[in-house]
């Protein structure tokens, strides 16, 4: 008995399998690309947060019990701008972005290590980064889109990680009443 039928039908069904990946003529692999390299992210960073209070809410906790006083806490983010240098900039091991670190230079240098982190995908230039704000002691939760055009990352930051028992760790996790604007400039 000949194979080659058998391998017909099958690369038939393939071929109708393929083409019914296609839902109304839009592909569903749409081929993004922003065509970021490593060398966009590298350099001397410079954050500015928008200004205003903000008050936390639906937080979330793994301290027991809840701390009180979080839901309904305000903050400012007030440390900004800041500069971050240099950047490190490496890729992930479990997506297809370059991960970002750094702490702050200048007379505003803040205590926690790293004061920035973040990623930036590799394929699309979204963004997510967190920020430290040493008043408030939190980090700001930002998520944006980079611009190779003009090495901008511009977005917002909609949450914040707390440490909230004062114990040097990330144990609260909130949302914020409203979103605070996010810019970054690389030099």
């Amino acid at each position: 008995m000949s194979t080659k039928p058998l391998v017909y039908a099958v690369l038939t069904v393939l071929a109708t399998l393929a083409v019914s990946c296609n839902d109304s003529g839009n592909t569903i692999i749409n081929g993004l690309d922003c065509q970021l390299v490593r060398d966009d992210l590298v350099g001397t960073w410079v954050v500015n947060l928008g200004s205003g209070s903000r008050t936390l809410q639906n937080c979330t906790s793994v301290i027991t019990p809840f701390p009180p006083g979080v839901n309904g806490a305000t903050v400012a983010a007030n440390d900004f701008p800041a500069t971050y240098s240099p950047m490190d900039v490496f890729g992930s091991l479990g997506s297809t972005s370059f991960g970002l670190q750094a702490d702050r230079t200048g007379s505003n240098n803040d205590t926690r290590d790293p004061e920035l982190t973040g990623s930036v995908q590799a394929d699309s230039c979204l963004a997510m980064v967190r920020v430290w704000d040493r008043t408030d002691a939190l980090f700001f939760q930002c998520i944006g889109t980079f611009n190779r055009t003009n090495l901008t990352l511009s977005g917002t930051c909609d949450s914040a990680e707390v440490d909230f028992n004062g114990d040097g760790g990330l144990d609260t996790s909130c949302s914020l009443s409203s979103d605070v604007t996010f810019a970054a400039g690389i030099q």
